[in-house]
């Protein structure tokens, strides 16, 4: 970055003014940023403490009304008779069941009204069935409220209720004569605790000793420790909110008591909730910020660069040129000081391109000459003419095995030389190849054999002359020759995708050491930036050179290879059908 504002005067007189511009505006939206999470405080506080009144208020209503049946119940002739005789009283207990039922079906948040008698007498409910949890009347303080949220079997099926409890007494004697029991409906209390006017998304919770009753839709956060939190609630004693500390994360609290019943009404509203509400707000000042920043850079930008135009052209220009290309020209539109540079770069430029158009043409005349003289090293009229005499006198000798030596030369060295003709079809190579080892197997006769998987659709194809031959070589020399009493088995496979011809010469030799061909591999990558190849592994490097040079980079060879088990040699061309 240093080295960036240093270097361009352009550079510097841009930060210079974009810092004077930009830092008054950041300076803006962080007092915005900051004014805005105090105002969402202020306004989750009032909220909170509003929805809370008004949660209290409902629930109060339903606790009374709670109340007022109860006394209604307790008091009433026909229970107390029904508590206190043990006969027959199956219309008595008709009757109880009727006014019951007419009191729950005219409460919709109502349940269940069921009365326990104590004196063996049968259990009078509205609805129940079953239920899962008794009576604990050890843990019911005399004349108050039991609470506990359960799930039962009831006429509608199964359902979640919170039940009230309370003991009944005796008019007579204030003896305990049975428990009454009201059940409030969980999805009744619920669509209670979802309608409370609350403005961020938090947890709306109904706890009673730790145990949570009821809460609204919204689940509360995993981390929240219930017990811990009930803790909290009581010790607190102020109608204000606090703020509790859950895992990493922190909330606000707001609580209200309910005393007849030991309830505590709660409500959490985790720190993310309400900010991620007053996203809106952020954002947008966020963008106002970010779009007057992108328009001031971008103005700041626009005019030092139609300033500095021409000498940024010049620049580019310069730092674009690879050794190579075509070095382009730059336009000046000014007569001045800085036309008059341009217009001696471009000349300039204008030369350095007839050179370079000069030395392309010299260094396309010198491969291709090298790549002739690659196969025009020896007369091919002399050796034909040797090869002859030689072949007239094994045939008068009877000397079959030189017949056959020299038959088979002869027709290897004249595809080889074939007029500097570099390119055959896939069936001449291949035959080529098949001379070439014919020769190989009278001097290592039962050494090795060959196996070929050409499909006869690749056979007339075109390919570039004297490739599989050198790397057949190199398998025999390196990969057979150097384990005694090795039979060799050599594959030459041929397949066709994507319009290339993919070939793999495949060995079971002695194989070749996992840097051994990291090293060819980086020759064979590295030799297509040389004129020509000098050093080890010259056949194989020629080979290589040659196929990139005729086909591009893709067509070079690859080496894949493990010690003991044997070598692949890869390489492809493209399909350019048969010679006509």
């Amino acid at each position: 970055m240093k080295k960036w504002f240093r270097r361009s005067l352009k550079n510097q007189l841009t930060v210079f003014i974009l810092m004077v511009v930009l830092i008054p505006v950041c300076l803006l939206g962080i007092f915005a940023y900051v004014m805005t999470i105090q105002v969402s405080k202020e306004r989750a506080a009032i909220s909170g403490q509003s929805s809370i009144d008004q949660l209290q208020d409902t629930i109060e209503f339903i606790v009374s009304d709670i109340e007022n049946i109860s006394v209604f119940l307790i008091g009433h002739q026909s229970v107390q008779d029904y508590l206190g005789e043990k006969e027959n009283l199956i219309a008595q207990q008709r009757d109880i069941y009727g006014f019951l039922s007419n009191l729950a079906f005219s409460k919709r948040y109502i349940e269940n009204i069921k009365i326990t008698p104590i004196n063996g007498n049968a259990t009078i409910a509205t609805s129940l069935i079953a239920e899962d949890i008794k009576i604990e009347t050890d843990h019911m303080t005399k004349g108050q409220w039991w609470s506990v949220k359960e799930k039962n079997q009831t006429l509608d099926g199964r359902k979640e209720m919170i039940t009230l409890t309370r003991p009944i007494r005796s008019t007579y004697n204030y003896e305990l004569a049975g428990y009454l029991s009201i059940s409030l409906s969980q999805e009744v209390i619920t669509e209670y605790l979802d309608s409370i006017d609350l403005e961020w998304s938090g947890s709306v919770l109904i706890m009673n000793d730790g145990q949570v009753l009821a809460q609204n839709t919204n689940p509360a956060p995993m981390e929240l420790d219930m017990g811990e939190l009930s803790d909290s609630v009581e010790n607190w004693d102020s109608d204000q909110s606090f703020v509790y500390q859950f895992a990493s994360e922190r909330a606000t609290v707001f609580t209200r008591k309910i005393p007849s019943v030991n309830w505590e009404l709660v409500e959490v509203i985790p720190f993310k909730e309400y900010s991620s509400q007053n996203q809106y707000v952020l954002s947008l000042t966020t963008y106002f910020v970010a779009l007057a920043a992108i328009l001031i850079t971008s103005l700041v930008i626009f005019f030092i660069s139609k300033v500095f135009k021409p000498l940024t052209s010049l620049t580019k220009s310069i730092q674009k040129s690879n050794p190579g290309d075509r070095i382009q020209t730059v336009v000046s539109y000014s007569d001045n000081e800085i036309g008059d540079l341009i217009t001696s770069y471009n000349d300039l430029n204008q030369r350095i391109a007839t050179l370079m158009d000069e030395v392309k043409k010299n260094e396309s005349i010198k491969r291709t000459l090298d790549l002739q003289a690659l196969q025009s090293q020896i007369n091919p009229h002399f050796l034909y003419n040797t090869l002859a005499s030689v072949h007239w006198i094994a045939l008068s000798t009877k000397s079959h095995d030189i017949v056959k030596v020299v038959s088979h030369l002869s027709e290897f060295l004249r595809f080889s030389l074939n007029k500097g003709n570099e390119y055959c079809t896939v069936e001449q190579e291949v035959g080529n190849l098949i001379h070439y080892l014919e020769i190989l197997k009278v001097r290592y006769p039962d050494s090795f054999e060959l196996n070929l998987a050409i499909p006869d659709e690749l056979k007339q194809h075109v390919m570039l002359k004297l490739v599989l031959q050198p790397l057949i070589e190199n398998s025999i020399n390196h990969g057979f020759f150097s384990i005694d009493d090795h039979y060799g088995i050599l594959d030459v496979i041929a397949t066709e995708r994507d319009g290339c011809m993919f070939f793999e010469v495949r060995d079971n030799g002695i194989g070749i050491p996992e840097e051994k061909v990291k090293e060819l591999n980086d020759q064979f990558v590295n030799d297509q930036h040389t004129e020509v190849v000098v050093g080890k592994n010259y056949g194989l490097r020629n080979v290589n050179l040659r196929l990139m040079l005729h086909f591009g980079e893709s067509s070079g060879l690859y080496i894949e290879s493990e010690v003991n088990k044997g070598t692949v040699i890869s390489f492809s061309t493209p399909i350019k059908g048969g010679i006509k």
